[in-house]
């Protein structure tokens, strides 16, 4: 008797396992087919094409009561600044629009402090309206302003706000909580303006200076003298802006808005009502000898007509008068019905 032994897989079992294992590479194939499978892209890749497509957003606040008339300001191109300090933390960062958010107050879409150049012709009335400003923040923008108001050179530069209020050049002791109590204001409207670009613990060291959003300076005016060894007494202590000629029968008296007027003599109040056609109050005063005060362009009147005043009582505020840019008294004298050059019954400066 012989033994017949056979060693490893019969021949009909080996072809069975190959036809399961193509049967599985194809299914498999079929799978990835259907889902697309690609080589998994790098880490940094995927993280670029997200982060192109991210909505950029700027969270909002309102913009304080009484503001000037505003365009808007929107986020509009993200990018890294080393230097906080530099013009690129607003000026590559904004832009001007007209119909987003306001994130912070700003005038005409100005995102940071702009500086013009003084041109033959230019006043300080119409600098300001040209870029929509009020007088005093033109003034406490530019100290050299502040101390000679009426002294304007041409080719000099002068600063421009993107907000009303003052720029203030630092000194070594100046905190954050101090200018805030000068200025009044708050210190977090400091330190949250963006174009000052303040971070904690905000270090004022090498800085010019700052933008105090809707600071005020002190306004109060000394009260004129009354001079009684002249014919009038200045009726306010400000700045003369316009003298009196042909064209302007009259002298113009810068001062802040809201400062007390007083009578430049003794008389008879015969006018104190609005006058609609300089959009804003007037006084006249009779005093008896065939002189007449006209005090013009003020925001209230503070006597009425038929009352007697004596020289150097208030008798209205300094307003604006729809004609001009920035508050003043505009000041005539009549003599025997004609108008005549106050200046010759003054003291020769404001006093």
């Amino acid at each position: 008797m012989s033994l017949n032994l056979r060693f490893g897989p019969r021949p009909r079992h080996r072809v069975r396992r190959v036809l399961i294992l193509l049967c599985l590479i194809g299914i498999i194939g079929l799978v990835a087919w259907q889902q697309k499978w690609t080589a998994p892209r790098p880490v940094a890749a995927w993280t670029e094409t997200a982060l192109s497509y991210l909505p950029i957003k700027f969270s909002t606040t309102t913009p304080l009561a009484g503001t000037p008339t505003q365009d808007n300001v929107v986020l509009v191109k993200a990018a890294v600044v080393d230097s906080p300090q530099s013009e690129a933390y607003t000026a590559d960062l904004y832009a001007a629009t007209d119909h987003d958010d306001i994130p912070w107050p700003n005038i005409a879409g100005r995102t940071s402090i702009e500086f013009y150049t003084v041109k033959p012709g230019d006043t300080l009335w119409s600098i300001a309206e040209q870029f929509q400003l009020d007088f005093e923040t033109l003034r406490w923008s530019n100290p050299e302003l502040e101390r000679n108001p009426d002294i304007l050179v041409a080719g000099s530069k002068l600063r421009i706000m993107p907000v009303p209020g003052i720029y203030h050049l630092l000194e070594p002791d100046d905190t954050i909580e101090a200018l805030a109590q000068r200025y009044g204001v708050a210190p977090e409207d400091i330190t949250a303006y963006p174009p000052n670009a303040l971070f904690p613990p905000y270090t004022l060291a090498g800085r010019e200076g700052l933008i105090i959003p809707y600071g005020r300076k002190e306004t109060r005016l000394p009260r004129p003298a009354l001079s009684l060894q002249f014919a009038l007494a200045w009726p306010i202590v400000g700045t003369v802006t316009a003298g009196y000629e042909a064209t302007h029968p009259a002298i113009d008296i810068a001062a802040p808005y809201g400062s007390p007027v007083y009578a430049a003599a003794d008389g008879t109040v015969i006018y104190a009502a609005w006058q609609e056609d300089n959009a804003s109050y007037a006084v006249i005063i009779d005093h008896g000898d065939g002189r007449e005060t006209w005090y013009n362009g003020l925001r209230e009147t503070l006597v009425e007509a038929g009352s007697f005043v004596t020289r150097g009582v208030p008798i209205g505020e300094v307003g604006r008068s729809g004609h001009t840019a920035g508050p003043h008294l505009h000041f005539e004298l009549h003599q025997d019905g004609r108008l005549v050059d106050p200046l010759g019954g003054l003291p020769g400066t404001p006093q």
